[in-house]
């Protein structure tokens, strides 16, 4: 790699030649432009200047500068007296109908004065198109052209032979080296809400790149939503072997229980979430969804443990906090029950039926005017349903206590 902290290296831009030109090309341009000059300019090897305005400026709207000759380079890079003179060409067409541009082909085209020799990388292709295969202008491609940017400067550094900066490469063309394969990413991102063909395009992205992350997971989350489960947990063992990152392998190996459940399989599911919490455990559902398959079991150790175990890492996560108070409402033991339903109705207070359980705890634990307070809330909130009717019975039967001054004390079934 190129390294001289002493006397960086000096590189010149010139502006793109183009057969075509007008105001949307020339944005195109600059923002290629600017791209290129901050990408070397993060690397900290080199100095940069241009030529732009000694190269037709404004008139290119009307005039169209031509690809400079390799002798006008060369005398050029010789004046500026730089190590590499940049420039390039964007062949362009536009729709008849519209006018709108269609489709840029950019090439780079690099000279290295110490060598007299010139590099030319392979040339990229940025499109515009919408759904239906209509032309779209220019401003509506811009996660396309921001990716474009950070391709053609990574082929830039790499020609050059500099270290490619980490911040330039962090989420570079979303994880794959396939420009085609991301191209059809976005297609499927960005032009088209039909589920459908979104899933057609993340199908034809991953077969271009079997190791595309985000093309393989969403379409495991398309195939979730047509219920295709065994397809879903497919595309995700796939995502998973296609990644390192651990947030990203816990929000797999979550999906991966989910569909598990979903299929069935519920010990299969255990182990994709102990695989999700090593990776980090951030999601508090993983926690409660474990417990529930425990409960199915009747393992009521296990499922209350990680209900526990959910509330210490998230203390205000209102699902583990009503979770926990039912187990422990369902083996009567209130004193614990009660103040996580307390709690559960300082975050919801307009939860019908934990009103309506908490005065079933109340009852149970002989707080009559307390259970009547909570019975009348559930009411209010939700007279036809479950929780209001459960809780409109109850108060009938206190009134009925109340009337016969013969309060007992209630069983109750509905937490």
């Amino acid at each position: 790699m190129i390294t001289n902290e002493i006397a960086p290296i000096k590189l010149v831009f010139a502006p793109f030649g183009c057969d075509t030109y007008g105001e949307d090309i020339l944005v195109f341009e600059n923002g290629l432009l600017f791209a290129l000059e901050s990408a070397t300019e993060l690397t900290g090897q080199s100095v940069y200047s241009d030529i732009h305005d000694r190269l037709g400026g404004m008139s290119k709207l009307e005039h169209p500068v031509p690809t400079l000759s390799e002798e006008s380079i060369r005398l050029l890079a010789e004046r500026a007296q730089c190590d590499h003179f940049i420039d390039g060409a964007l062949n362009c067409e536009r729709d008849a109908a519209t006018g709108a541009l269609t489709e840029v082909i950019v090439a780079l085209r690099i000279f290295h004065r110490s060598t007299n020799q010139f590099s030319t990388p392979e040339a990229l292709a940025f499109r515009a198109f919408t759904e239906h295969g209509l032309p779209s202008k220019l401003d509506l491609d811009f996660d396309f052209y921001i990716a474009l940017q950070l391709r053609l400067s990574e082929t830039l550094l790499t020609t050059l032979q500099f270290d490619i900066p980490t911040a330039l490469t962090a989420d570079s063309l979303q994880m794959t080296q396939s420009w085609q394969a991301y191209e059809l990413f976005l297609k499927a991102k960005r032009f088209t809400q039909i589920p459908e063909s979104k899933l057609g395009y993340y199908e034809q992205a991953a077969k271009l790149d079997s190791g595309f992350f985000l093309a393989l997971y969403n379409c495991a989350m398309l195939y979730k939503t047509q219920t295709d489960y065994n397809k879903e947990r497919k595309r995700l063992s796939q995502a998973a072997a296609a990644t390192t990152d651990p947030a990203l392998l816990g929000d797999v190996y979550f999906e991966l229980g989910l569909a598990s459940i979903y299929l069935g399989d519920t010990k299969t599911a255990r182990n994709f979430w102990e695989r999700a919490i090593e990776f980090g455990g951030d999601n508090p559902s993983l926690y409660v969804n474990m417990a529930g398959t425990y409960e199915q079991e009747e393992n009521w150790a296990e499922a209350t443990r990680l209900n526990e175990e959910a509330l210490e890492r998230f203390p205000d996560f209102h699902k583990a906090i009503v979770n926990l108070g039912r187990l422990h409402a369902m083996f009567g033991r209130l004193d614990r029950a009660i103040p996580l339903y307390e709690r559960a109705l300082e975050l919801q207070p307009d939860d019908a039926l934990r009103h309506s359980v908490l005065g079933g705890c109340y009852l149970a634990n002989e707080r009559a005017d307390d259970a009547k307070a909570q019975f009348t809330k559930a009411v209010a909130l939700d007279p036809d349903g479950d929780p209001g009717k459960y809780a409109a019975q109850e108060l009938v039967k206190l009134k009925k206590d109340s009337e016969r001054n013969d309060p007992k004390k209630k069983k109750w079934g509905l937490f």
